[in-house]
């Protein structure tokens, strides 16, 4: 007779958004590359339009597990966040909440921060802003 251990099933849904995505890897650090000619200058190009909205888009649909704050039927969120060259994001902060309670705005936020995005040649991380809009 197979018994599945009822106790695992509660505590599957009640872990946090977040915690369903895997931790992002760390990716090998570009540099930068060229050789400028005499007088030229020569700088980093850090990630692409593409791979930003790639790895974005690969965790944001995990934030739809946040939980709906009560009496809120849309919200306007904004977050300014620092991908390391190793592509994991080093920093995430909260520019606008869009008036959302802070368990929301955390939630949200803890998603973002499990983006995996490409290593880049910025060495001090690439800054990023990332405007969230949800309606339900």
């Amino acid at each position: 007779m197979l018994m599945v251990p009822l106790a695992v099933l509660p505590l599957a849904a009640l872990a946090a958004p977040a915690d369903r995505l895997p931790a992002p890897r760390p990716e090998p650090c570009l540099s930068i590359e060229g050789d400028p000619e005499e007088g030229g200058m020569v700088a980093a190009s850090g990630l692409s339009y593409e791979e930003v909205t790639v790895a974005l888009q690969g965790v944001i649909q995990t934030a739809l597990y946040c939980k709906q704050p009560a009496g809120v039927s849309e919200l306007h969120l904004s977050f300014d966040l620092v991908v390391g060259c190793d592509g994991v994001v080093t920093s995430i902060e909260t520019i606008d909440d869009g008036g959302a309670p802070a368990d929301y705005v955390t939630c949200v936020s803890d998603v973002i921060a499990k983006a995996d995005f490409p290593g880049h040649d910025m060495p001090t991380g690439m800054p990023l802003t990332y405007p969230v809009n949800v309606a339900w």
